[in-house]
């Protein structure tokens, strides 16, 4: 079974933010988790999710993973991503979709903190 991941970001109208989950989704790529990569954005720019499921779909993946490149459990990672792959599920019944967590409270977040500290700090 081929699988496929997408990155999905919240978007923003400053590309520059677009690009950082860009990156972040190629830097994950280059792992080779799966066989295809997306990246995909919840609103205000694109590929949107649908989109990127669809590339995915095209290329004859069978399971799409979505990983959403968010902080916390606003009402996007609660309500309006569950809701969005359920229409994908609804539109492509043929295709497994899963959703993994979001970044939250992992341990690996407070490392990257105290990195950020030490390095407005001046400490190594």
């Amino acid at each position: 079974m081929s699988d496929g991941i997408i990155l999905l970001g919240h978007g923003s109208r400053r590309e520059e933010a677009n690009e950082e989950i860009r990156t972040i989704a190629a830097m994950v790529a280059s792992k080779k988790q799966a066989d295809f990569y997306e990246t995909a954005f919840l609103s205000l720019t694109q590929p949107d999710l649908t989109e990127a499921a669809v590339r995915l779909v095209q290329k004859g993946v069978k399971r799409i993973l979505i990983t959403p490149v968010f902080l916390v459990t606003g009402n996007h990672i609660a309500r309006d991503i569950p809701e969005e792959i359920a229409k994908l599920k609804a539109g492509y019944p043929q295709i497994e979709f899963v959703m993994s967590g979001h970044i939250g409270t992992h341990p690996g977040v407070a490392e990257i903190v105290k990195e950020r500290i030490h390095e407005a700090l001046g400490k190594s």
